[in-house]
């Protein structure tokens, strides 16, 4: 945990007029839901890493890291198959990165770079923000294909799963 917060203030290139704010994992998490033919689930993560950097009261970076393994459905023979199709030992990690924030009062735009399963791909997304009692909330969901992404996606009954996995992010900033 440690390499990896001096890992993220190494790539902010923190200057003295600038806070950073660290993820409260304690109340923050990441779900995913996905959909096949015959039955719906969703895995959640609350073992969440990240920080978000404000230069002149706004948000001007955002870094991310999740954790594959620490995607828990409920149900453990979902969860190690999902393992097994995502390769959890040879890429444990889903990461992103911002390029670019336009933050207004109450929603951001982010732009920045998502690694999953090996693979590097831009991403776009509207958050909404809130701010209270000095914490910094981040909501909403956006659409990934497993496709973009290089996962093979598995079958049940001759019917692979949907491509299209809804994530959806509330992250609580302190």
């Amino acid at each position: 945990m440690r390499n990896l917060t001096f890992i993220f203030f190494l790539s902010f290139n923190i200057l003295s007029s600038q806070e950073v704010l660290r993820i409260d994992n304690s109340i923050s998490s990441i779900s995913y839901s996905g959909s096949h033919l015959l039955h719906n689930w969703d895995a959640t993560n609350e073992n969440i890493s990240g920080l978000i950097e404000i230069e002149n009261n706004l948000i001007s970076k955002i870094g991310v890291i999740a954790k594959v393994k620490d995607f828990k459905s409920g149900n453990s023979s979902l969860d190690s198959n999902s393992y097994r199709v995502l390769d959890a030992l040879r890429i444990p990690n889903i990461v992103f990165r911002s390029s670019e924030i336009v933050d207004s009062l109450d929603v951001i735009n982010v732009s920045g770079t998502i690694s999953f399963h090996g693979i590097e791909k831009d991403l776009n997304v509207f958050l909404d923000k809130s701010t209270e009692n000095n914490n910094i909330s981040l909501t909403g969901k956006f659409i990934i294909n497993l496709s973009d992404f290089n996962v093979e996606r598995p079958s049940l009954l001759l019917q692979k799963i949907n491509n299209e996995i809804e994530i959806q992010i509330n992250l609580i900033f302190n």
